[in-house]
């Protein structure tokens, strides 16, 4: 039987397209506006051919004809459809950013509610839609922030549904899900749609991990797990020392701190000799006091006045900018803000900022999984993209329903 086929619209870096990749199924096209995002998707994913693999706005009318004229790809040569349009108007954060702008007059609008602001990036998801209306996939697969459900009281949410249920979707149907419950060492949750034709039944995923205190192990499937911890997944990197401006911040291939330890180490480094990617910020002499001052999971709060006037920021802008993570829980969630507030992400037993590896292996990245582009693209792609291991855990029951 053959691979079922896979494009990924708003793809790039690529992790949805690794985790259905990782299912056994072929990817085939890839579509994003971030170049350096794009690059490195061409670099982990040699067998989709270039021309597949483009660039363009998909805010445009024309978005589906572009791409179909400037790849192979033409109706019947994809199974599935997969991406994660951008989340950023949906996002509690954004938009309550955003209508603080609009309310100051700094921004145009007709309402400074959060629940209501208009922000054009949220039309992105229609462009999602017009592809699955002309290539007209066996099933699609949509990732976007919880934000989405309550964003205009769930408009977004029905009216996505019924655009696809227009279009030949007769079983369209979203869960929140939590990458930690799929091994993935990062508490991030994330709304799923799936839609089917032909009234295929929809699977979710079982949970593979769980808190030491959500069960006994001897009353559930002896396979689950534990969830997996931030030093069970970054503990076996190597050390990097102290960053301060000045020093040239290339990525040097390094060797491992020694063998892994754990079974996600195993299964991360995926055969791979040496550490890419591993590079981070260079930091002032006062954070790096500052940081040797707290423990793990240590908060901005939780510093003395004396650690907090030697920075001298305002309390109020830094309550939850500095945070040093924990050492035997999952992470917070990464975010795509990763590449301006590194401080959220402080090393939790060196003192530092994390590095774009560090931040690969949160969201489940293979250590053959090498990032293009400067110091900073490299963060930014890392935060946008959709965990591997969460992405494998959704297209396992999408073969499953395909199937059947």
């Amino acid at each position: 039987m053959a691979s079922l086929t896979f494009i990924d619209l708003f793809g790039a870096p690529g992790g949805m397209s690794l985790g259905f990749k990782l299912a056994g199924m072929k990817p085939v096209g890839a579509l994003d506006i971030f170049e350096d995002g794009l690059k490195t998707y061409e670099r982990n994913f040699a067998e989709v051919p270039k021309k597949n693999v483009v660039r363009a706005d998909a805010s445009r009318r024309d978005i589906v004809e572009e791409f179909c004229h400037n790849t192979d790809l033409r109706r019947g040569d994809v199974d599935v459809i997969v991406g994660g349009p951008p989340c950023q108007g949906f996002s509690m954060m954004g938009r309550i950013k955003i209508a603080s702008l609009v309310k100051n007059g700094q921004r145009e609008g007709k309402n400074h509610d959060p629940r209501f602001i208009e922000d054009e990036r949220n039309n992105l998801y229609k462009a999602f839609i017009k592809f699955v209306d002309y290539f007209k996939p066996k099933a699609i697969v949509m990732e976007n922030v919880p934000g989405m459900m309550s964003y205009r009281d769930g408009w977004v949410v029905r009216q996505i549904q019924d655009d696809l249920k227009k279009i030949g979707y007769d079983n369209v149907k979203c869960e929140t899900l939590n990458a930690a419950d799929y091994g993935v060492p990062q508490n991030r949750k994330r709304v799923i749609y799936v839609a089917t034709r032909n009234n295929r039944a929809i699977q979710w995923p079982e949970k593979t991990h769980f808190e030491q205190t959500e069960f006994d192990r001897s009353m559930i499937d002896p396979a689950a797990k534990p969830l997996v911890t931030v030093m069970d997944a970054i503990g076996d990197l190597p050390a990097i020392r102290n960053r301060t401006r000045g020093l040239k911040l290339k990525d040097n291939p390094m060797s491992y701190r020694g063998r892994p330890s754990c079974e996600f180490q195993r299964w991360i480094r995926d055969g791979s000799r040496q550490v890419h990617n591993h590079i981070t910020r260079w930091h002032r002499k006062e954070d790096l006091t500052v940081f040797s001052h707290m423990s793990p999971g240590m908060r901005w709060s939780d510093l003395p006045d004396s650690d907090r006037k030697l920075i001298g920021y305002s309390n109020e802008s830094f309550i939850d900018k500095w945070k040093r993570l924990p050492t035997n829980k999952p992470s917070w969630t990464v975010v795509s803000h990763l590449h301006k507030d590194g401080y959220m992400y402080i090393h939790p037993t060196q003192d530092r900022t994390i590095s774009v590896r560090e931040a690969a292996r949160l969201q489940s990245f293979p250590d053959t999984f090498i990032f293009e582009g400067s110091r900073t693209s490299q963060f930014k792609q890392v935060g946008n993209a959709v965990p591997p291991l969460m992405a494998y855990a959704i297209a396992k029951k999408v073969k499953t329903m395909l199937a059947s």
